[in-house]
């Protein structure tokens, strides 16, 4: 299996949009990424390792409390496409 390119906002996000519907058995079409995560049934735990697949995805360290900070799928996918900008930048 192949892991995919997540290098921009929109990439990031189709991500977490799939990883919501997979683990949550959620149609693509119900997932907003407008809508803060919380109102899709996430719990913690969920949260937790939605963080962690992208720590390990992306190569990068993350705070678990980051969906606190960034709530919605794309306020989180534009910060995190912003993070990897500079990273490669750095």
């Amino acid at each position: 299996m192949t892991t995919p390119v997540l290098n921009d906002a929109s990439s990031i996000e189709t991500w977490c949009v799939d990883f919501i519907s997979n683990t949550l058995n959620l149609s693509k079409s119900k997932i907003d990424p407008t809508v803060a995560v919380d109102r899709f049934g996430l719990d913690s735990a969920t949260a937790v390792s939605l963080i962690m697949e992208l720590e390990e995805t992306l190569n990068v360290e993350l705070a678990p409390e980051l969906l606190f900070e960034y709530p919605t799928l794309r306020s989180l996918s534009q910060h995190l496409a912003s993070r990897l900008s500079s990273k490669q930048v750095a």
